[in-house]
Order: C-alpha cells, then structure tokens, then sequence
C-alpha cells in the first residue's frame, strides 16, 4: 500500500507541474495576445480621431475640439480618451498620466503604448497618439484601457488549474484505494509476509498470485526457491545425521581403544581379590574349618566379589555405546570415577594420580561418558609421557573466563578440570597441531592421534574450550574450561 500510494502520489504530482507550467504558459500567452489586442484597438481608434481633431482644431477652434474628444470618451466605454499636452507641467489638468522622461519618443511624433500597474494592483495601458495642431504646439491624444480583464482571465485560469488539481487529487487517492491497494498493495503485503515466513524458516504453504505480471513471476520465483531451499535443507539434515553418526563411531572406537590400555592395569587390579577369593574358597573346601570361620570366609569371599564386580561393571561403563545426552552432574563424581578407573593402569606404570579440590560442588550440564572419555585421553596421555612413572594431579577450579575462541563472550563463570603430569613436555613446534586429527609424536603403535582431536570437539560441543601449557622436561598441563550452571 506504502508503494502504491507513492507511486500514484509521484504521478500526480508530475501532472500538477505540468498543468501549472501549462496554465502558466498559456496566461502569458493570452495575456500578450490581449494587450496587443488592446493596443491595436487604441492605436486605430486614435488615428481615426487624429485627423478628425487636427482639422477642427484648425477650422473651429480648441474649444471645439476639446468638446469632440469629451463626446468621443462618452461613447466609448471601455476606453477613456482625453487630450493632453505634452509640455504641460504635472500638476495641469491636461498633464500626462505617464512621467514625461517616457514621453521622448511621442514629443517626436511617435506613436507609443505603456503599461504601469499601481501599489494597489490596479493596471492600464496608456496609448499616445501625437497631433500637431500648429507648427508651434504639439499635443496627443491619450487612450487608457485598464487591466482588469486581464487580470481576471489570470485569475479564472488559476482556479480552473486549481480546480483540476484537486479533481486530480481526488481521482489518485480513488485509485490508490481501488486499484493501488488490489492490484500493488495486497499482492506486495502477502509476498512480504512470504518473505518473513521464509526468514523464520517456514518453507511451507506455496504462494499462488493471480495474473501473470511481476509479481506473479516473483511468486514463482519465491515458490522454486523454498523447494530448492527445501531439498538442500533435506540434504543438508542427512549429511549431518551421517557426520555425527561416524564422529560417535570414531569416538567410540577411541574408547574402545582406551578400554584395551585399561585392560592389562584392571587385569592385574583383579588378580588380588581372585586369589583370595580362590583361597578363602580352598580353606572352605578342606573341611577343616569352624562353622564361625566358614561364615568369616564366605562374608571375604562376597566382598572380593562385589569389589570385582564394581572394577569390571566400570570397564562396561566406560566401553558402553550410549546416545550423546546432557544432563546436570557434580563434576567432581566424574572426577573421581575416571581416577578410580585409571587407577589400575597408573599404578602398573609405576604413577600416581591425585585428586585436587576445592570443596565445593561443581555442577556442570555435560554428557558424562562423554567428558569421562576427555578425561581418560588426558590421563592415558600424561601417563604416556611419564615411562619412568611420577604423579599426575587432577583437579577442579572454579574460574571467571573469556574463551578465547568466542569474540562475543565478555567472561563468565566456568569450571577449570586440569590434567598436571611431570613428563616429558611438548616441543614448541608441535603445540599448535596437537588437536590435529591423526597428529601423533608417539612411537608406531602407541597412538592414532585422534584422542585430543576428539576431546578437542567434545569440549566445543560443550561450550569451552582447552588450553594447553607445557614446559619440555619438566611437565605438561592440559586444561578444559566448561560453562558453570546452577542447578534448578
């Protein structure tokens, strides 16, 4: 409606230009025509008493002539004509009307015409026709015409121009509400309205206009690009179920990677509660024993076994393909976990792990097997870059950060799970590739390089990010930032 309006609002003022230049070039132009009409007239009402006056003036006396320009005047309506001198001073009955330095061309007898317009609007045209009455004395006749028709025809062609306009101006707004608003306005605004659906994703409901002009071929236009908007977006949807289905496979193979480093540590984490068990269960069997010391026996022997059962129902855990889901934990029960579990696998690399920190509860949204998978990379790597053993401290900080790799985050609350070893360190020239996938400084055998490339993703996906600071010979120590969240 905005456009049509405009559009018609355009138009009509172009044509009130054009008909105020027209209507203005066409009073000049009658103007011109009747002032030369009028000058004319006089011009040959003047000459034919010029001759008339000249020769009574001769045979019968100023006097008489006088009497006759006074009878001429009275039949005369639309002309007043009177004699004058052309020496007279200005304030003689029979002076001028027009200032005498005007009059040079008369005084040499010329006929002349001027036309003077008063203060108060009021205009006439004067004609002077000169008559020599004697040789000695010359006078003329002056023929005043006013201007006042003229001045009305102005003014009726004004109206006449304004009138039009506004019948003009009637006819536009007419046509913005009838014909702009059906034919411009409607087919705009559901196009408009298309286009936002389009923006807020809704590409359903093809729109349909009638006719066949622009925007009907907009229409289309709009119609074949939902549908292909549509397909890529189909498309699109398909590839990215695939992406993440082989990003959870990758991820679970390194699991499963990570549970067969943890087999050998668990198997030996075993070996000691199977021997007792075996044991307890060889005294039982001797007969030798009291029914006390049976009962003694058999409670060991149910211990051993749900401490075996707990080690082994980890490993499951932790190799078991679950669907990604976050929910709201205490990170330090992940924490401990995974130190749990690495523990074997620690001690038979001759390391330790600690746990370090604040005693306060750490409630993140993550997935767990997920960031229990980040940390046992973490672990697993520090351990690999300790062949002599050492301690590795793991451990919780609440912090207030920026990620660095987010411009639009201006610092909040996160929570800081480090990884601290006493290792071998990382060279400078590798630090920036570390997250590569399939980048590896480990012997043949010993890595694939996707762990930190994998944990590097998870961590994204949680909204952090990790920070890497090592000093070679001395230690390594990876960070991973994850968003605070208070529990509801």
């Amino acid at each position: 409606m905005k456009l049509a309006t405009k559009l018609v609002g355009i138009i009509v003022l172009g044509i009130i230009v054009i008909l105020a230049i027209d209507g203005y070039i066409a009073i000049q132009r009658d103007t011109e025509i009747l002032e030369a009409n009028m000058k004319r007239d006089s011009q040959l009402m003047g000459r034919a008493l010029k001759d008339l006056i000249a020769d009574v003036w001769q045979k019968r006396g100023r006097k008489r002539a006088l009497q006759l320009i006074e009878q001429a005047d009275k039949e005369e309506y639309m002309v007043k004509i009177r004699w004058v001198s052309l020496n007279a001073p200005p304030n003689d009955p029979y002076s001028p009307r027009m200032p005498r330095e005007k009059l040079g061309m008369v005084m040499q007898g010329q006929e002349m015409s001027f036309k003077e317009r008063k203060k108060a609007g009021a205009g006439y045209l004067y004609t002077y026709i000169p008559i020599r009455v004697d040789d000695k004395k010359l006078g003329a006749l002056e023929l005043s015409q006013s201007l006042s028709s003229l001045d009305e025809r102005a003014h009726h062609a004004v109206n006449r121009i304004f009138i039009l306009a506004v019948i003009l101006l009637v006819l536009s707004v007419i046509a913005v509400l009838l014909l702009g608003f059906g034919m411009i306005g409607r087919p705009l605004h559901r196009l408009v309205e298309k286009i936002r659906r389009i923006g807020d994703g809704d590409l359903s409901e093809p729109l349909s206009l009638r006719g066949g002009g622009e925007f009907s071929e907009l229409a289309t236009a709009l119609n074949t690009m939902c549908e292909q908007l549509n397909d890529a977006q189909k498309k699109v949807h398909k590839e990215t179920a695939a992406r993440i289905a082989a990003i959870e496979q990758l991820r679970h193979a390194d699991r499963l990677k990570t549970v067969g480093g943890l087999a050998s540590g668990i198997a030996h984490e075993l070996g000691t509660p199977l021997n007792v068990v075996s044991g307890r269960a060889g005294l039982i069997t001797t007969g030798d024993l009291t029914k006390q010391e049976i009962m003694e026996s058999a409670e060991i022997i149910k211990t051993q076994s749900e401490r075996m059962t707990a080690i082994i129902r980890q490993l499951l855990n932790f190799a078991r393909r679950n669907s990604p889901k976050k929910t709201m934990i205490d990170l330090r029960q992940i924490v401990l976990q995974t130190i749990n579990l690495m523990t074997p696998l620690a001690q038979k690399q001759k390391a330790k792990l600690c746990f370090a920190s604040e005693d306060v509860t750490a409630m993140a949204k993550i997935d767990t097997g997920q960031i229990q998978q980040v940390l046992t990379n973490l672990i697993v790597n520090a351990l690999q870059a300790m062949p002599q053993g050492g301690n590795i401290e793991v451990g919780i900080r609440p912090e207030h950060a920026q990620n660095p790799e987010n411009s639009k985050d201006s610092g909040k609350e996160y929570f800081r799970v480090y990884v601290l070893d006493e290792g071998v360190g990382i060279q400078e020239k590798n630090m920036q590739n570390i997250f590569e996938p399939f980048f590896t400084t480990k012997d043949t055998g010993h890595g694939t390089g996707l762990g930190l490339s994998i944990a590097y993703d998870i961590i994204q996906e949680h909204g952090g990010w990790i920070e890497v600071k090592s000093t070679p010979g001395t230690g390594s120590c990876f960070s991973f930032y994850l968003p605070r969240e208070v529990e509801k």
